[in-house]
C-alpha cells in the first residue's frame, strides 16, 4: 500500500513538471486573441445594422406607428422624471396616498400654468409682434452691412466679396419670398403637425398619471416576463437605465431653465430688445449639446450688431458671464459626473443621431447612447464571464 502511494506521488510530481502542450500559431494569434474577439463583435454589429437596413418594408410601418405614439410617450416620460422625485418624497416620508398626491400635483400644475400663461404669454406675444414689425428694417440694415463689407478693398483677390454678398442676399431674399408659397404648398403637413400636437397634449396627461402611479413597478412587471433566474439581472438593468435617464433629463432641463433665466436677466440689464424672447429661446436650444449655445448666440449677436457696437460688445459679455456660470457653477452642481463622455464620442453620436432622426435625434442622442452603452456593457460582461476565449483552460486547470 505504501509502495502504491509512493508510485502515485512520483507520477503526479512528474506530470506536474511536464511542459505544457504547445498551442498552434492559429490558436495563439487568432482564437485566443482579444483583438479578434473585438473585431468579431464589431462585424456582428455591422451585420445586424446591414440586415436592418434591408428590412425597410418592416421598419417603415413601425416608424409611422412610432411617429404617432412616441411624442406623447416622450412628453409624459420627461414630465415623469421631473415629478416622480416629489411624488416619492411625499409618499415615503409624509405617508400621503400616491393617487391623491398625483391628483393634487396635477391641480397645482394647472393653476401654475394658467397663471404663467396669463402673466407671461402676453409679454412674449407683444415682443414677437414687435419683432415681426421690425424685421423688415433689420433686414435692410443687415443687407446694408453686408454690402458695405463687400465693398471693402482689403480682401484678397481670390475672395470676391461682391459675389458673396449678392449670393447671400439672393439666398435669404429667395427664402423669405418663397415663404408664403411654401406655407400653402405644405398646408397638409402643417395640419398634420397640428393634429399630432393636439393628440400629444390630450393624451400625455393620462399617460403621465399612470406613469406616476405605477411607474416604480414597471421594471418588476417587465422582469416577470422572463424566467425567474433572469429576473434579478433584468430588474437591475432596468433600474440602472431608469436612473441614468432620469438624472440626465432632470439635469438638462434644470440647466436649461437657469440658462433662460440668466439670459433674460442679462439681456434686460444691457437693454437688448426682445430680451424675453431671446432668453426663452436660449433655454430649449441649450438642450442640444455644444450646438445649442452657438444657435442661441447668433440671433442675439445679430440684433446687438444692428443696434450698436456697444450693444454687440455687451451681448458678448453676457454670453461670457453665462458660459462661466453654466460651466463652472450650474452644470457641476446639477449634472455632476453623470453622462461623462469624451467630446469625440459626443460628436459622433450627435452626427449619427442627427442624420438618422433629425432634431429629435440630436436632442435624444446622448441619453439613447447611454442606454445602449449600459445594455451592451452588461451583455459583454456576461459573455466575457462565460466565454472560454477570455478564460482559456490551461493544461494545469484540466
Amino acid at each position: 500500500m505504501i509502495e502504491l502511494q509512493l508510485v502515485t506521488h512520483r507520477l503526479t510530481k512528474e506530470a506536474h513538471f511536464m511542459p505544457n502542450k504547445p498551442t498552434s500559431w492559429f490558436n495563439r494569434l487568432f482564437l485566443n486573441n482579444k483583438a479578434t474577439i473585438y473585431l468579431l463583435n464589431i462585424l456582428l454589429g455591422l451585420l445586424v445594422i446591414w440586415i436592418a437596413s434591408k428590412l425597410t418594408w418592416i421598419l417603415e410601418p413601425v416608424g409611422q406607428f412610432l411617429a404617432i405614439v412616441a411624442p406623447p410617450i416622450i412628453v409624459a416620460g420627461v414630465l415623469y422624471y421631473l415629478l416622480v422625485p416629489l411624488v416619492n418624497l411625499l409618499e415615503r416620508h409624509w405617508h400621503v396616498n400616491r393617487s391623491l398626491t398625483i391628483g393634487v400635483l396635477f391641480i397645482v400644475l394647472v393653476i401654475l400654468i394658467s397663471l404663467g400663461m396669463r402673466r407671461f404669454i402676453p409679454a412674449v406675444q407683444q415682443q414677437i409682434s414687435s419683432f415681426a414689425s421690425a424685421a423688415p428694417q433689420y433686414w435692410r440694415e443687415l443687407t446694408k452691412i453686408v454690402t458695405n463689407i463687400a465693398d471693402e478693398q482689403h480682401w484678397p483677390d481670390f475672395i470676391d466679396m461682391n459675389q458673396i454678398g449678392k449670393d447671400l442676399t439672393a439666398f435669404f431674399g429667395g427664402k423669405s419670398g418663397n415663404l408664403v408659397d411654401g406655407t400653402f404648398s405644405q398646408l397638409g403637413s402643417i395640419l398634420s403637425t397640428v393634429g399630432n400636437v393636439v393628440i400629444t397634449i390630450a393624451t400625455a396627461p393620462f399617460l403621465l398619471f399612470f406613469m406616476l402611479k405605477d411607474g416604480p413597478n414597471f421594471p418588476k412587471y417587465i422582469a416577470k416576463l422572463l424566467p425567474e433566474r433572469y429576473q434579478a439581472t433584468l430588474l437591475d438593468l432596468l433600474n440602472e437605465i431608469s436612473t441614468k435617464v432620469g438624472q440626465y433629463i432632470q439635469g438638462q432641463l434644470t440647466v436649461a431653465f437657469f440658462v433662460s433665466i440668466i439670459f433674460m436677466i442679462g439681456y434686460s440689464v444691457i437693454g437688448l430688445r426682445f430680451a424675453l424672447v431671446l432668453g426663452l429661446l436660449a433655454g430649449p436650444l441649450n438642450l442640444i449639446p455644444y450646438l445649442g449655445s452657438t444657435l442661441a448666440m447668433i440671433p442675439a449677436l445679430i440684433l446687438g450688431a444692428l443696434t450698436s457696437l456697444q450693444m454687440f460688445i455687451a451681448v458678448i459679455v453676457v454670453f461670457f458671464i453665462e458660459w462661466l456660470l453654466e460651466t463652472q457653477v450650474i452644470s457641476p452642481l446639477v449634472m455632476g459626473s453623470n453622462m461623462a463622455m469624451h467630446p469625440v464620442t459626443i460628436a459622433i453620436v450627435l452626427l449619427t443621431a442627427g442624420k438618422l432622426f433629425g432634431l429629435v435625434g440630436v436632442i435624444l442622442g446622448i441619453p439613447g447612447y447611454a442606454v445602449l452603452k449600459i445594455i451592451i456593457s452588461r451583455l459583454f460582461n456576461w459573455y466575457r464571464k462565460r466565454s472560454s476565449w477570455y478564460h482559456p483552460h490551461t493544461d494545469d486547470e484540466a
